[in-house]
């Protein structure tokens, strides 16, 4: 494991449970939960969930499919295996580096990253890990947030940029459209809220 990769799963590591209180309040269910509903009526089939941390996306998913949660923090992950629970769901869960899926090539019918490319170090080789794991075709969908289109927001991301990488690992002024479009990944969507701080990327992977 990289080192910082390691950094990455200490922060996340220090209080799953706060975390998933602060992900899981009513102020982040304004802000996303309409584009996590959209995520889940994008999904199909067996869904490799990516950076599956707590399980928020749990509850969003239709009750037909086969979730596979990967993510870095072993402590995330049994905070969210208990909370698929709760909501009587099911969801596979697996240690994992999203740069270094330990998978078999195109055997997910759909691949959800779920605001985790603006911690992993490296977000252009998750997204082509993604891809490689993906049926051709298959439905690929990523809820980020990212560097703002519009100029003024951008530029008060990149003033607090430093400091959120000092503190969190979390990049706030990454262009993870085109990562994912550099990735192999074909883009269908964007959808841009909350000032362009927020993106919904649904694509699909490429028919091989």
């Amino acid at each position: 494991m990289s080192d910082p990769l390691r950094r990455v799963r200490h922060i996340y590591e220090q209080d799953p449970e706060a975390y998933h209180r602060a992900m899981s309040s009513r102020f982040t269910e304004w802000m996303l939960g309409g584009r996590r509903r959209k995520v889940g009526e994008t999904v199909s089939g067996l869904v490799l969930d990516v950076g599956f941390g707590t399980g928020l996306s749990v509850p969003y998913y239709p009750a037909d499919v086969r979730v596979v949660g990967i993510d870095i923090s072993p402590k995330m992950l049994e905070v969210g295996k208990r909370f698929a629970k709760e909501q009587g769901r099911h969801a596979d869960v697996l240690v994992m580096d999203a740069e270094r899926l330990a998978l078999p090539d195109h055997v997910f019918d759909s691949v959800a990253f779920n605001l985790c490319l603006c911690t992993i170090p490296n977000p252009e080789a998750a997204a082509r890990e993604g891809v490689r794991v993906a049926k051709p075709g298959a439905a690929m969908v990523f809820l980020e947030h990212v560097r703002s289109h519009l100029l003024p927001v951008a530029l008060l991301e990149e003033a607090v940029n430093p400091a959120m990488v000092a503190l969190q690992a979390d990049h706030f002024t990454r262009r993870t459209a085109e990562v994912v479009g550099r990735s192999g990944v074909e883009v269908l969507s964007i959808d841009r809220w909350f000032a362009g701080v927020f993106n919904l990327i649904v694509g699909r992977a490429p028919a091989r």
